[in-house]
């Protein structure tokens, strides 16, 4: 199952609930909206009939009146189902959300968010309690690992530098190691072990090669994937950050690993969320 990449998006659907979590996707979605020349859709699901009005004036409260978006509100008990429809009902659209989650792991970013990168064969823009709205900057950041299926990312976060119109720079996180004090390789608990800048270029050379001009860079960090990140997006701040979901497998088929979860919910950019083409 291969990402989809429309040639432009037509609708940005922020999906909301009766939280303050899930509100922190409005401001991001009005700015891609704007900056996709898009129309933006505020939606959301209730339950039952009866909570449909008070759920209306909710967001029509939440929305800038100067945005001009018409609010659409569903009867559905299953909010992933009811974003999901709305979607597919729509040409070129993509959601964007705000994840919910507390817990470890995928359910970091709640249950909503992962039901529908399940169903999903287009990106999804989730909006972390991380988020800054004062620290919108410039430019998207992918950020892959050492798997060999990490660098499917990079033709969705290209297409999408294309879209926005901004530079894309691809940059993996390696834990912060001493020089070896005997020689032999060195071994990191995260990040490829050998030479980082040299893996970057390796990963981006097909792309290169083909005439994309984009940036590479290594973050060192001592504690983690996501501290890292985390670092160089206070030092960076970013219009959006790529990072790709993992294969499901296993009883609880988890769309996303631990520390991809970790990092879409410490990001301090709005994160696009790339399903991989191995995810059935």
């Amino acid at each position: 199952m291969s990402t989809v990449l429309p040639e432009r998006v037509s609708t940005v659907v922020v999906a909301l609930d009766a939280s303050e979590s899930s509100e922190r996707a409005v401001p991001v979605g009005a700015r891609l909206a704007a900056r996709l020349h898009a129309r933006l859709l505020p939606m959301s699901a209730v339950p039952k009939e009866t909570a449909r009005e008070e759920r209306c004036e909710r967001l029509q409260r939440l929305i800038p009146r100067s945005s001009g978006a018409a609010i659409e509100v569903v009867v559905d008990p299953d909010p992933a189902d009811a974003i999901d429809i709305v979607l597919r009902g729509l040409e070129d659209a993509i959601a964007c959300l705000g994840t919910h989650g507390r817990g470890r792991t995928a359910a970091l970013l709640g249950s909503v968010t992962t039901e529908l990168m399940r169903r999903r064969r287009e990106p999804v823009v989730l909006v972390g309690p991380n988020y800054r709205n004062e620290l919108t900057g410039r430019g998207l950041v992918a950020c892959i690992d050492e798997t060999p299926q990490a660098t499917e990312i990079i033709p969705v976060a290209l297409h999408w530098s294309k879209l926005l119109g901004e530079r894309l720079t691809v940059i993996t996180v390696a834990e912060a190691v001493p020089p070896a004090l005997t020689s032999g390789p060195v071994r990191r608990k995260f990040g490829p072990n050998d030479d980082v800048d040299g893996f970057l270029r390796h990963a981006v050379a097909k792309w290169r090669a083909q005439g994309y001009d984009l940036d590479t860079e290594a973050v060192y960090d001592p504690i983690s994937p996501a501290s890292g990140l985390t670092d160089y997006l206070w030092a960076h701040p970013s219009t959006l950050v790529v990072l790709g979901s993992r294969a499901r497998t296993g009883i609880e088929r988890a769309i996303f690993g631990s520390v991809a979860a970790q990092m879409m919910h410490r990001s301090l950019a709005p994160v696009l969320a790339v399903p991989r083409s191995d995810a059935q």
